[in-house]
């Protein structure tokens, strides 16, 4: 690429998951370099876990005195600050912020700093899952803040139609700077087609937690693992509040050796390489960037027919639909793929093809950096 001013400088991206920032997305960090930018990533992951993982592949680190899930306005006030005099003493042109956790206090900090601020919106997250009195309390203190903030961005990217509808809806930024684009994409080369195993193993990969429908996946593999006892399910991510029950329920499946978890991984090709079929029942998402992945290495998907969810899974052609939180539904269609191989072979086969045709991750990344480019020039500042 040519070099000009609008490709030069320091670009500074706030993600919640900062230390795996470029485990996650290496290849957006990477354009942007590509692109001319100097890039300071800014989390709440401790300064040494930032350091090993960023400043290897030549990315400097900024840890941020927060917590990826807990609110805390004094250590907001501090972050905000920190932020900000970051921006004066690195010379950072804009701000890339990743999630609605850090929008606003990037907005904000952007703001007071006078620069420019880009947000992507990968899902909103546990704010719209939380229903009656309690979710509807928590919305009415928090969507004012977001609001105010979200008024300041050049930018903001959504993953899905629902989410831009639904911010549009309760006027959260303005419209005519919204994008769409097609979730954060996939490396269709880093996660190349893998041969199906023969043995029917179910695959989840995620936060471990009711919000991604994983008690709802143990009770309907209970049912699964009764019809087909040589039926497997092979679980990764971080365990995250499943409750006493499930758990219960988690140990005794794994004790038959029914069930298997990993805890935390990062190789999550190898992971893929072990299943027959990826299930991922969340309640909402952005575009789960898993999912894509699973897609990509030619799994065929089961999935909620739910915000964000739907967008990986065309029913019938790459992967199965669901009901968000029925158990009967998901063993149905786990069911399904266990007693019908050639279905399987084909909607794994079809999942590669729409990684490939709609998700790759370089045209997004590409969307992405042009438009930090045209922000920089000034036209919607």
């Amino acid at each position: 690429m040519f070099l000009t001013d609008e490709t030069t400088g320091t670009i500074g991206v706030v993600s919640a998951c900062a230390h795996r920032l470029y485990l996650y997305r290496p290849e957006l960090l990477d354009g942007l370099r590509e692109s001319g930018f100097k890039v300071v990533v800014f989390g709440p992951e401790p300064q040494r876990q930032g350091d090993e993982m960023l400043t290897p592949h030549g990315f400097d680190y900024v840890q941020l005195p927060l917590e990826r899930r807990k609110t805390n306005p004094f250590n907001e006030i501090s972050a905000q600050k920190l932020i900000t005099e970051t921006v004066g003493d690195r010379h950072v042109r804009l701000l890339f912020s990743y999630g609605i956790r850090f929008a606003p206090l990037v907005n904000i900090s952007a703001k007071a700093a006078g620069v420019p601020c880009v947000n992507v919106i990968n899902g909103a997250g546990s704010l719209f899952i939380t229903q009656g009195l309690q979710g509807a309390a928590k919305r009415s203190v928090i969507l004012p803040y977001i609001r105010s903030a979200l008024d300041y961005s050049s930018r903001i990217f959504f993953q899905n139609s629902d989410d831009l509808e639904l911010f549009a809806s309760l006027r959260l930024g303005k419209r005519e700077r919204y994008v769409q684009v097609d979730g954060s994409g996939v490396n269709t080369q880093r996660f190349p087609a893998l041969p199906l195993p023969k043995e029917r193993v179910f695959g989840y990969l995620g936060r471990v937690n009711p919000e991604k429908g994983f008690c709802e996946l143990l009770d309907a593999f209970r049912f699964v693992h009764d019809r087909f006892p040589d039926a497997r399910l092979l679980i990764a991510g971080e365990l995250d509040g499943i409750g006493s029950e499930t758990q219960l329920l988690l140990d005794k499946l794994t004790a038959r050796g029914a069930a298997e978890y990993l805890g935390e991984i990062d190789d999550v090709a190898s992971f893929m390489e072990r299943i027959r079929y990826f299930v991922f029942p969340s309640y909402r998402e952005g575009t789960p960037r898993v999912t894509l992945e699973a897609m990509s290495c030619a799994r065929p998907i089961i999935t909620t027919d739910a915000v964000g969810c739907r967008e990986t899974v065309r029913d019938g052609f790459n992967g199965l639909l669901v009901k968000p939180g029925d158990v009967a539904t998901l063993a149905d269609a786990m069911l399904l793929f266990c007693s019908d191989d050639a279905l399987t072979e084909k909607m794994g086969m079809n999942s590669r093809s729409l990684a490939v045709e709609k998700f790759d991750v370089f045209k997004t990344n590409r969307v992405l950096i042009d438009t930090v480019v045209e922000v920089l020039k000034g036209s919607s500042v």
